[in-house]
């Protein structure tokens, strides 16, 4: 295990804010009301492999920001074995990748709104899930990539139905600093990868993220495979072998 960045919880909580601040960067009008109201809208979801209520293993994964789940899962075509599901739902803000036309994203979430953005999003995943109808005894995996990481540990945290956790190449989110995770008792194992050339997560980042999670007392397992801010098929095989 590498050493620790930080002496006490008050110096984690600096190092964390100082990389993950949640705050918006420009004022809200203050003379402007805001409002909010609960509407139903239609979300989508992808997969390959096996169907959900044919397969003897479910794994879920949680894109990047910008990224489209069908691409994704297209790139993720040797992670398909006998009875495994593999599934993306996509997050339900999309917009256009480059200026005003071309191809489409989507992004689960920005610091507007942040923590009605939060609840929409785990409510909507946990909905989902319970939609496929799989038998409590499936094995469910769920990996975060990038973007995806933070709302798969937000979800994981908020009682998610799984046994295995894969936060791929992004950070945790910044109120695990002073608000532990509360895992359900079905999670058996944490993954964290780090690729050694990641241009977006950091050595430095991933340090914090160990660190945050020993901190809570929580058992770990750190990949450091060669490559770049991508999710590495070879390596996820081997996890979930």
């Amino acid at each position: 295990m590498k050493r620790p960045l930080w002496k006490s919880r008050t110096e984690a909580h600096h190092l964390f804010k100082t990389k993950l601040d949640p705050q918006l960067k420009y004022p809200l009008p203050e003379n402007v009301k805001s409002h909010s109201i609960e509407v139903t809208r239609t979300a989508r979801w992808f997969h390959i492999g096996e169907s959900p209520k044919n397969s003897s293993e479910i794994i879920v994964i949680l894109h990047g920001y910008g990224q489209h789940p069908s691409y994704m899962l297209n790139s993720l075509k040797s992670l398909e074995a006998p009875g495994r599901c593999i599934c993306a739902p996509e997050g339900l803000s999309k917009f256009y990748i480059r200026g005003t036309n071309g191809r489409v994203g989507a992004s689960w979430m920005t610091r507007d709104n942040r923590q009605q953005e939060i609840t929409d999003q785990i409510t909507y995943l946990t909905f989902w899930l319970k939609s496929l109808e799989i038998p409590k005894t499936t094995p469910v995996t769920l990996i975060g990539f990038s973007q995806g990481v933070a709302t798969a540990a937000r979800w994981g945290a908020h009682g998610a139905e799984i046994d295995t956790l894969i936060f791929a190449s992004g950070q945790l989110p910044p109120e695990w600093v002073t608000s532990p995770p509360n895992f359900s008792d079905r999670l058996k194992e944490i993954h964290i990868i780090c690729p050694k050339n990641d241009e977006y997560y950091t050595q430095y980042a991933f340090q914090v993220d160990v660190n945050l999670l020993n901190s809570h007392g929580l058992d770990i397992n750190l990949h450091e495979p060669e490559g770049t801010h991508t999710l590495n098929a070879a390596l996820l095989n081997e996890i979930l072998k």
